[in-house]
């Protein structure tokens, strides 16, 4: 179940993150450090902005029959980080519930979801080494383009898969 993101999520987002800190400090760059009243406050407050600006749309992910004080399974969003058209999906799984087909269909959802919302582009960009988030791009009908250089990190390499809409 996605749901946007409400205050009430930060008791539950600060376990299911510092749950799978181990399992996202290698691809998640706000994974250095255990989440905390403070950082998840911080957080939820710039989602909820972007919300509301039409900048982004960020979603928490829980069990479809736990209701909205369920645990947090992960989180996902759209991010507005390309050119006009073009909207980036994130998105990042809690270590107890990876290879269940989580991310697969949540890359499916927002992909659907942004083409309704008129977007022509959608891209999943993620760490080279990555071969989880590759596969998740790869089996959710996501095309390769390109590896490009990390900036600040040129030593470290980005994957962009893509899907264009139809027509």
């Amino acid at each position: 179940m996605l749901l946007r993101h409400v205050p009430a999520d930060a008791p539950a987002l600060i376990t299911a993150i510092n749950e799978s800190l181990e399992h996202l400090r290698p691809w998640m760059a706000w994974a250095k450090e255990p989440a905390d009243d403070a950082s998840i406050e911080e957080f939820l407050a710039g989602a909820i902005a972007g919300w509301e600006e039409g900048r982004e749309f960020g979603f928490v992910i829980r069990a479809p029959d736990s209701g909205p004080a369920g645990p947090v399974l992960g989180g996902c969003g759209l991010h507005r980080r390309g050119g006009p058209g073009v909207i980036e999906i994130g998105y990042w799984v809690h270590a107890g519930h990876t290879r269940r087909g989580i991310a697969r269909a949540l890359a499916i959802a927002l992909r659907d979801q942004a083409f309704a919302m008129g977007f022509d582009r959608v891209e999943i960009r993620c760490d080279a080494r990555n071969v989880a988030s590759a596969s998740v791009a790869r089996s959710a009908g996501f095309r390769f383009e390109a590896t490009v250089p990390r900036t600040p990190r040129p030593e470290r390499a980005t994957m962009i898969w893509f899907a264009e809409a139809a027509g």
